[in-house]
């Protein structure tokens, strides 16, 4: 399986993007021109995309990785809390606590149950 980091970008959204953005010291404007520019060059490699929208931007090449990094971890989060990935997370952690309630007890389940729940970004 392979991971087209364009699209994840974009998936994210223009207001995720402005606050990201602001992040690292960038408007909105600026900041959804850069999440473009990187998209349209994911597929030169990780490095040729900062440098070629760093140049078509006119910053640093560290603040548009700045950015990607952001955006990407924005996206990551996004991705474990909504959609098919979300769900199957949510339906694993109620069986997986009471599993560990009937072999450990219930302090060890809802110990267990916090872990996942931080682990995986679910309340």
């Amino acid at each position: 399986m392979t991971l087209d980091l364009s699209k994840v970008l974009s998936s994210v959204g223009d207001e995720a993007i402005a606050r990201a953005g602001d992040q690292v010291g960038l408007d909105r404007d600026q900041s959804i021109r850069v999440v473009k520019a990187l998209s349209a060059r994911m597929g030169a490699g990780r490095e040729a995309a900062i440098a070629g929208a760093a140049e078509e931007a006119g910053l640093g090449q560290e603040v548009v990785a700045a950015l990607m990094g952001k955006v990407t971890e924005i996206a990551a989060e996004k991705a474990l809390s909504e959609g098919p990935i979300g769900d199957a997370l949510g339906q694993f952690k109620a069986p997986a606590a009471e599993a560990a309630s009937g072999l450990l007890g219930d302090g060890v389940a809802k110990q267990a149950g916090g872990f996942m729940s931080k682990m995986f970004g679910r309340k």
